[in-house]
């Protein structure tokens, strides 16, 4: 359990949770993350009134409270609570206080709550990060999940590219006057008009092309459209043949 402390160095209300790296497989890192309130929105369902609150941190700190700088290995801390009335106040519905999103130690600010079913809302936003001749980016979405009563973490990737890759036996294109090997985009959607497990589906348009390692094939996409369903417990899932 990632219990809250307070941070003398930072002067801050913290937690200590995994930093998205790790030594191999099996041992995460840690950092201690300086908390804070990202979006506080209230709606309407027919259940009552919800108050969703995304929250998010920065790494800060190290676990023995020293102060800490972060690396581009590191990612932020986002965290999501759904909040019900009881009594004069309010109870924790459904949460997650520890999510991973943010490059570079810093957590993804600006989250944007979304309708996701009929009596369901969720956050979302874009995590982006590059490395070497790759760069990325992927929608988060974080949804209330009914079955599980937990808040479940999704992500579909958004955007890739890749630039000529001089490891590749042809720099991933023959003629080597292409600038990309891969170059894909994705645009997302909420399909309203279906309900696929008591959730909308998302709808997703790609454009773009990526050749093969040795640049002997190109596909290209041209505004083709994937939904992506919701499955109880696990979140958004993209199909096999999502090219992204």
């Amino acid at each position: 359990m990632n219990t809250p402390i307070y941070n003398e160095a930072k002067q801050c209300r913290g937690i200590i949770a995994n930093n998205g790296s790790s030594s191999g497989e099996e041992t995460p890192h840690q950092s201690g993350y300086c908390i804070e309130i990202d979006r506080q929105l209230e709606v309407r369902t027919k259940q009552g009134k919800r108050l969703y609150i995304s929250v998010i941190g920065d790494v800060a700190f190290h676990e023995n409270g020293a102060a800490a700088y972060s690396s581009h290995a590191d990612t932020g801390l986002v965290g999501m609570f759904v909040l019900k009335p009881q009594g004069s106040g309010w109870e924790v519905e459904y949460v997650n206080p520890v999510m991973n999103a943010g490059a570079s130690g810093a957590g993804l600010k600006d989250w944007k709550l979304i309708q996701v079913a009929p009596d369901i809302w969720g956050f979302i936003n874009i995590h982006s990060d590059s490395h070497y001749i790759q760069s990325f980016s992927e929608y988060v979405l974080m949804t209330p999940d009914p079955k599980s009563k937990k808040v479940i973490y999704s992500h579909i990737a958004a955007k890739a590219t890749t630039e000529n890759n001089p490891i590749a036996p042809s720099g991933c294109s023959k003629d080597r006057k292409v600038e990309y090997c891969t170059l894909l985009k994705a645009k997302l959607n909420i399909d309203k008009t279906t309900l696929i497990n008591g959730f909308y589906p998302l709808e997703i348009t790609i454009s773009g092309h990526k050749y093969n390692y040795n640049g002997s094939e190109k596909k290209t996409y041209n505004n083709q459209v994937y939904k992506i369903k919701y499955e109880p417990k696990k979140g958004y899932q993209k199909p096999k043949d999502y090219p992204l």
